[in-house]
C-alpha cells in the first residue's frame, strides 16, 4: 500500500530499480506510513512486474508472510532494543544463495532501538554487503543514529502532507467527521495522517476533552496538580500530555500574533519547557513529578503577564566544539 502523500517517493524508488542501491534508510516521523513504505518496497523486488502488483506468486508469498527470501529483525519479546545476536544470525541467513534467485531483502523497523554492538555488526553488513541483498531501514529518530551508518545508506525521507490534502484522506476513511475535530486530531498528532486516524479510531478526543476539564478545574483550584498528574498517568500513552500542553502554546502564541488577544511572552518560554519535560519523560525522570510540575508552570501563566514564569526544564547536556 502506498498512501497518497508517498507518492513521490514511490515513483523515485521505481525510477531505480536499474541501479539500486545496497541499502535505504527511510526517515519522518511516526504516523506517516514508513513500515509500510518498506514493506512495500519489499514487496516490489520479489513481485514479477517490480510494482507490488499484489497478484503474482511472489508478491502473493510475500503477503502471506512465508516468502523465504525476506527478513524482519524486531525487538525480542521481552527486551527494550536489539542485540548483536539477532544481527549476526540476519547477516548469516543473507549470506545464504537467493531460494529464488533473485535479491533477499532485510527489513529493519526503528532501528534507533539498536544498542552499540547491534550497529556494529550492522555497520560491517553495510561496508561489505552480500550479493543479491538489500536492507531497508527505518528511523523515527535519524539523529540518534550513528554517522556510519546512515552514510551508507541511501535516503528517502518522509514528511506530513499540507493539511488541507490530510483534511481530504481523513475524511475519506471516516464518514461525516467534523472539519474541527479532523484539524483538532492532526494538530495534536504533529499532522501526520496515520497517527491522526488512530486517535480518531480509538475516540481519544475524549481523553482530550478530559483534559480541557482537568485545566479548567486546576485553574478554578477544583482540583491540584498531583490529582491532574495521576489521571493523566493512566492514559494509554500518558506522554500525549505534551502534545496537548504544546498545541495549547501554539494556539495562544498564535492568536497573539493575529491579535486576538494580548500576547503574554511566557507562552514561549513554556513552549521551550514542555519540549524539554518530553525529552526528560523519555528518560529517568520522575513521571509524575514531571506532570506536577508542568501543571504549576501552567498555573503561574495564568497568573500576573509581567512576572516571568520559572524554570523548572532545563537542557543539561554538555554541550563542546568539533
Amino acid at each position: 500500500m502506498i498512501y497518497p502523500w508517498q507518492q513521490d517517493q514511490w515513483q523515485s524508488w521505481l525510477a531505480q530499480f536499474e541501479r539500486l542501491g545496497h541499502a535505504y534508510l527511510l526517515t519522518g516521523s511516526t504516523g506517516l506510513g514508513l513500515t509500510v513504505f518498506a514493506q512495500t518496497m519489499a514487496q516490489s523486488l520479489f513481485c514479477q512486474r517490480h510494482d507490488a502488483c499484489g497478484q503474482c506468486s511472489g508478491c502473493r508469498q510475500f503477503l502471506e508472510r512465508n516468502h523465504i527470501d525476506f527478513f524482519q529483525l524486531e525487538v525480542l519479546e521481552g527486551k527494550k532494543e536489539v542485540g548483536v545476536e539477532q544481527v549476526r544470525q540476519l547477516t548469516q541467513k543473507l549470506m545464504q544463495t537467493s531460494y529464488h534467485g533473485g535479491y533477499k531483502v532485510a527489513l529493519l523497523p526503528e532501528v534507533e532501538r539498536f544498542n552499540t554492538s547491534a550497529f556494529n555488526a550492522l555497520l560491517k553488513t553495510l561496508e561489505e554487503p552480500p550479493q543479491q541483498t538489500l536492507l531497508i531501514l527505518t528511523s523515527y529518530q535519524r539523529d540518534r543514529l550513528p554517522a556510519t551508518i546512515v552514510s551508507r545508506c541511501q535516503q528517502i525521507a518522509f514528511s506530513a502532507p499540507v493539511l488541507a490534502e490530510s483534511e481530504a484522506w481523513l475524511a475519506q476513511q471516516i464518514q461525516n467527521l467534523s472539519p474541527q475535530l479532523c484539524k483538532r486530531a492532526l494538530r495534536l498528532n504533529w499532522g501526520a495522517p496515520l497517527a491522526a486516524l488512530d486517535w480518531l479510531n480509538n475516540q481519544a478526543w475524549l481523553l482530550d476533552e478530559a483534559w480541557q476539564a482537568n485545566l479548567t478545574e486546576l485553574v478554578k483550584g477544583q482540583t491540584t496538580p498531583s490529582n491532574c498528574a495521576g489521571v493523566w498517568l493512566k492514559w494509554p500513552c500518558p506522554e500525549k500530555v505534551f502534545d496537548q500542553f504544546y498545541l495549547l502554546s501554539v494556539n495562544a502564541i498564535r492568536r497573539g500574533f493575529y491579535q486576538q488577544q494580548p500576547l503574554n511572552p511566557n507562552w514561549f518560554s513554556f513552549q521551550q519547557q514542555i519540549l524539554q519535560a518530553k525529552l526528560d519523560w523519555q528518560g529517568n525522570a520522575n513521571k509524575e513529578l514531571l506532570l506536577e510540575s508542568l501543571c504549576l508552570l501552567y498555573l503561574a501563566l495564568q497568573s500576573d503577564n509581567s512576572l516571568t514564569i520559572p524554570t523548572i526544564f532545563t537542557d543539561t547536556r554538555i554541550r563542546g566544539r568539533l
